[in-house]
């Protein structure tokens, strides 16, 4: 599924969710608008309004820059922006063409809005 990232109305990115379960029961969710604050100088992230079915997909994931994710203790919702590594309960969801250090740079709270794309 094409997405689209915006702030404040701008479009600021394209992308897409994976053809997985996860990022199906996030594309329920869209349009979806939400605060991002970093996390570990490597990613932004929000939580999500509820838990996400993570049945079938594996333990753990290593997510890289430029990818969605979905951090299932969180809930949590996750845009990378640098490699976090290996850690259960990471599911990769999807992908987005953001400039990484446009995203590294967002301030805390900046909300983002993920829709799906016309």
């Amino acid at each position: 599924m094409k997405i689209v990232l915006s702030i404040g109305g701008d479009a600021i990115a394209d992308g897409e969710l994976y053809d997985n379960p996860v990022a199906h029961q996030l594309a329920e969710l869209l349009p979806f608008e939400a605060g991002f604050d970093d996390f570990h100088d490597q990613e932004k992230l929000t939580r999500l309004p509820r838990t996400l079915d993570v049945s079938g997909m594996p333990r753990a994931d290593e997510p890289g820059p430029g990818e969605i994710g979905y951090y299932a203790p969180g809930p949590s919702l996750v845009l990378y922006y640098a490699s976090p590594g290996r850690w259960p309960g990471l599911v990769r969801i999807g992908r987005f063409d953001l400039p990484l250090d446009r995203l590294r740079t967002l301030p805390d709270g900046t909300r983002i809005e993920i829709a799906a794309a016309e």
